[in-house]
C-alpha cells in the first residue's frame, strides 16, 4: 500500500479528497468545541467562586477549547496547499520506522483519552468517598452552571466532557500523525535524489543530472508548502503544550499539598508527559529533514569538480547552490533543530 489507512482518514477530513463524509465531521467537532467554549467561558464570568483549583481547571478548560478551535480553522484555511501535497505525495512511500511511529502514535491515541475519560469514573463509582455532583469527578471542571444532583443530568454532562477529551486527541492526532508522514514523504524524496546523485557523479550523467536538479527543485516547493502548511498549526500546539504544562505543573503542586482531588494528580501527570511527548515529535522529525538534507550537501561537496568538463561543472554547481538552502523548520522564530540541541544540553 503507498498509503496508510489513517492517513487517509485524516485527508478526508481536510476535506481534500470526494468523500466529504469526514469533513461533516469536522464541522461536528467545531460546533461541539463553539457550545463548550461559550459555556466554559459564560462559567469563568459569572460563576461567583474564589476556589482557586475550580477557576484554574475552568482555565484548562477554555485552553484546550481554544486549541481545538484554532486546530480546525488552520486546517480548513489550508485546504489548497493539503490539496496539493496529496497530490504529489499519492504514489510515494515513507520509511518503514516511520510507519511504525504512526502506528504507535495512533495506538497513543486511541488509549490516552479512553484513560482520561474511564479513571475518573471508575473513580467515582469505586470511592464512597465521591458523591453527586463533585466537581472533580469529570476529566475536566465541573463548569457547566447546572446542578448535577440529578442522575441523569451527571450523567449527560459526564458525556458531554467525555466527547471534549475525544475530540482533543483527534485534532492533536491529525497534527503529529501527518506531520510524521509529511516529514517521512520529505526523507524518502531526499533519499532518491541522494541515491541518484550517488550515481550521477558516479558516472558523470549529466542526462540524469538535469532531471535530478529538476526533482530537487520539485522537492524545494513541497517542503515550503509543508512549512505554510504546518508553521501556525506547530507553533499553535508548541505554546499550547508550553501554557498547558505550567498550568498543570501547579495544579500538581496543589494535589500534593492536598488541595485538589488526588485523581486530578495523575490525570495532570500524564497529561503534562503528553504535552513533552508532543513537543519532541516536531523537534526530533525536523531534525532529521535538516541532517537528511545535510547528506545531500555532503554527497555533492565530495564530488571532485576539477576533473569533470564544463557543462556537468555548471549543473553540479547549481545543484550545489539549491542544496544551501537550508530545511531547518522555523515557527515564530523557533528552530527546531536548535531547540531540540538546547533540550539535550540543558
Amino acid at each position: 500500500m503507498t498509503r496508510i489507512g489513517i492517513v487517509d482518514i485524516f485527508w478526508q477530513m481536510t476535506g481534500c479528497t470526494d468523500d466529504k463524509r469526514l469533513l461533516y465531521l469536522t464541522y461536528v467537532e467545531s460546533s461541539i468545541t463553539i457550545f463548550y467554549f461559550i459555556t466554559t467561558l459564560s462559567s469563568l464570568v459569572f460563576l461567583k467562586t474564589d476556589i482557586l483549583d475550580i477557576q484554574l481547571f475552568a482555565l484548562l478548560c477554555l485552553l484546550i477549547e481554544s486549541f481545538i478551535l484554532l486546530s480546525i480553522t488552520f486546517r480548513l484555511y489550508h485546504q489548497n496547499d493539503f490539496r496539493e501535497m496529496n497530490y504529489h505525495s499519492k504514489m510515494l512511500r515513507i520509511p518503514e520506522d516511520y510507519q511504525s511511529k504512526i502506528d504507535a502514535l495512533t495506538v497513543y491515541h486511541i488509549i490516552a483519552p479512553n484513560i482520561f475519560v474511564i479513571t475518573p469514573f471508575l473513580y467515582t463509582v469505586m470511592n464512597d468517598s465521591v458523591f453527586m455532583g463533585d466537581p472533580f469527578t469529570f476529566p475536566y471542571l465541573d463548569v457547566f452552571p447546572i446542578q448535577t444532583n440529578n442522575v441523569f443530568v451527571y450523567t449527560i454532562k459526564y458525556m458531554v466532557y467525555a466527547v471534549s477529551v475525544y475530540i482533543a486527541h483527534l485534532e492533536l492526532s491529525f497534527i503529529n500523525i501527518l506531520f510524521i508522514y509529511y516529514a517521512g514523504i520529505v526523507k524518502g524524496k531526499l533519499d532518491l535524489i541522494i541515491n541518484a546523485m550517488k550515481g550521477v557523479l558516479a558516472d558523470n550523467d549529466e542526462k540524469t543530472l538535469k532531471k535530478a536538479i529538476i526533482q530537487h527543485q520539485e522537492f524545494l516547493k513541497y517542503f515550503e508548502t509543508m512549512k505554510n502548511v504546518y508553521g501556525k498549526p506547530i507553533l499553535l500546539t508548541i505554546s499550547f503544550n508550553a501554557i498547558y504544562f505550567g498550568l498543570t505543573t501547579s495544579l500538581v503542586i496543589q494535589a500534593i499539598q492536598g488541595f485538589l482531588n488526588p485523581i486530578i494528580f495523575s490525570i495532570c501527570v500524564a497529561s503534562s508527559i503528553a504535552a513533552i511527548i508532543n513537543m519532541t515529535i516536531y523537534t526530533s522529525y525536523g531534525s532529521i529533514m535538516s541532517d537528511s538534507h545535510d547528506d545531500l550537501l555532503r554527497t555533492l561537496f565530495d564530488y571532485p569538480l576539477l576533473v569533470a568538463n564544463k557543462s556537468f561543472k555548471r549543473n553540479v554547481l547549481i545543484m550545489m547552490t539549491r542544496t544551501i538552502i537550508s530545511l531547518d523548520f522555523t515557527i515564530g522564530y523557533i528552530f527546531y533543530r536548535k531547540f531540540k540541541f538546547t533540550c539535550k544540553d540543558s
